[in-house]
């Protein structure tokens, strides 16, 4: 789900010797910046379904981003069915995973938007594994704040109000719950919290799921790739750290209950109040543990 450390797992995945997990954090010194390769492929061949699904982007933002993976595709659109387009679209993404495979056994992609195509995303690439991490709403909520903040819309001495913190609750955090909870496919669900204080379980747990194993080294490897210092390495002069953390990056370190330190405990006991019944739909219906 957003906000709840898809680079970190992506990271952690990618660190494994058989699996390539992607997009990553690339640093590219001659521009001074990170650049995170994310090509939203499902979410945004899912708007062809017109409103069949929500939260979808536009279609012909594949003219212009995602690395322009799929740029030369989208003229095709007004000649092709819509089931010729599909395979055209799906012959491009499997060749462009293949390339971030490499000589690794298996490649994955993550999105936060995914959550909200899981049923197209079965229909497209059948048996495709699946895994979804959540987070305390809080914490999503204060970790929401300082995107905002970095992005210069909201100033870091903002308060987080009732109306921000409950605009994001419903029009994201909430949909999200209710999709896997309507979602009947196979899905590896893990929480945040049980990521960030056992890892090695769950680490385990991913590796499972996707058919792999690894040594207690290769799962060490992988917890170290994925470490938040790792992440957000840059030269010498690059850095601009503020709180121990380069706030350049566009990550931030998630600290677990770190909502603690920005909301206040009334708002945050009307947060957990208003997701207390989806919470625990969503930990008895994927057999998580809190």
């Amino acid at each position: 789900m957003e906000r709840s450390g898809t680079h970190w797992v992506a990271a952690l995945l990618n660190s494994h010797p058989q699996i390539a997990c992607f997009p990553s954090q690339y640093w590219y010194p001659e521009e001074g910046r990170n650049k995170i390769g994310s090509v939203h492929f499902f979410d945004t061949l899912a708007s062809l379904e017109g409103n069949t699904y929500k939260n979808t982007r536009d279609f012909n933002d594949f003219s212009f981003k995602y690395n322009n993976v799929f740029s030369d595709l989208v003229p095709l659109k007004e000649s092709l069915s819509q089931k010729e387009l599909l395979e055209k679209f799906i012959e491009r993404y499997s060749a462009y995973c293949e390339k971030q495979k490499g000589t690794k056994d298996i490649v994955g992609e993550s999105s936060t938007g995914y959550v909200f195509v899981l049923p197209f995303m079965d229909r497209l690439y059948p048996n495709l594994k699946k895994i979804c991490i959540v987070r305390d709403p809080k914490d999503r909520i204060v970790s929401w704040h300082f995107n905002q903040v970095r992005k210069g819309r909201k100033k870091e001495t903002d308060q987080i109000t009732e109306e921000f913190a409950f605009s994001y609750l419903n029009e994201r955090i909430i949909p999200e719950y209710e999709h896997l909870l309507s979602y009947d496919g196979d899905m590896l669900v893990l929480s945040y919290e049980g990521l960030h204080d056992n890892p090695q379980k769950n680490v385990k747990k991913m590796l499972v799921y996707l058919g792999k194993t690894a040594s207690d080294k290769d799962i060490e490897n992988m917890i170290q790739g994925g470490a938040f210092k790792r992440q957000t390495e840059k030269e010498e002069g690059y850095r601009k750290e503020k709180d121990g953390q380069d706030y350049t990056s566009g990550l931030r370190k998630g600290i677990a209950g770190d909502w603690k330190n920005y909301i206040e405990t009334p708002l945050a006991e009307e947060i957990d109040q208003a997701m207390e019944g989806l919470s625990q739909k969503v930990f008895e219906k994927y057999n998580m543990e809190r």
